[in-house]
């Protein structure tokens, strides 16, 4: 009996993709595979898979590089494979995102398990979030389930990144954030001191929330240090 549950493999050894998307098939997961980054960019639509398990060294490129992509844009578990197995390794696969380090060879049923310990996670954080799936400020409103903000009911048309600042600032309205606690949530990895992705992607947002237009809510920069979300 198939569950509801789609996961992405890339992974360049032919033979193990086939094996393991054998494996999780018998168990009632939807599989879509590619064999190169390549193939991968091609054909993947991030938003439409539960899971994802990258290999670290592909042919064409870094796995991990891969994922770090992947997570700027969903929170979707993701596992990585490889065969290195020191330590600053396990450490960079967690800084870019990823929920768990699987070094070959690796028993099966450890894959399994891995796989549904990530999901129920997962599922448990999305029910959580759903219990609380509006923030408000002012004119502003903010729908965790849709993804969306609306002022005064008009749909903002944020992207995905931009929505992920403003639920962060919604989320912690009238608390300065500095910019390196804005940029590890949203991006998923340490800023390295340099803050002009943030304030780029802060720049059109705030142009996009048209905030001078409302005398309710302000984005403010608080004297270089960061931003924070207030209520007039």
């Amino acid at each position: 009996m198939e569950n509801k549950y789609k996961i992405y493999i890339v992974e360049d050894d032919v033979d193990l993709a086939k094996l393991n998307a054998r494996l999780l098939s018998r168990n009632g997961y939807l599989v879509q595979m590619a064999y190169s980054l390549t193939e991968a960019r091609s054909q993947l639509l991030v938003d439409d898979m539960d899971l994802y398990i990258l290999d670290v060294n592909l042919p064409d490129g870094d796995g991990m590089a891969f994922g770090q992509e992947i997570r700027a844009k969903t929170e979707a578990p993701m596992i990585f494979l490889t065969g290195n197995s020191d330590t600053a390794s396990k450490v960079k696969g967690f800084q870019v995102g990823g929920d768990y380090y699987l070094t070959k060879p690796y028993d099966k049923e450890e894959l399994l398990a891995i796989i549904q310990s990530l999901l129920r996670k997962a599922e448990r954080v999305q029910e959580k979030n759903h219990t609380v799936h509006q923030l408000e400020c002012g004119a502003l409103r903010v729908n965790l389930v849709e993804s969306k903000a609306y002022i005064n009911q008009q749909d903002v048309s944020l992207t995905p990144k931009e929505f992920s600042i403003l639920r962060c600032l919604m989320q912690h309205k009238e608390k300065e954030l500095s910019y390196e606690e804005i940029y590890q949530t949203v991006w998923g990895v340490p800023m390295c001191e340099d803050s002009s992705a943030l304030r780029k992607q802060m720049s059109r947002l705030k142009a996009k929330l048209r905030e001078d237009e409302f005398d309710c809510f302000s984005i403010l920069n608080t004297q270089g240090r960061g931003y924070i979300l207030t209520k007039y």
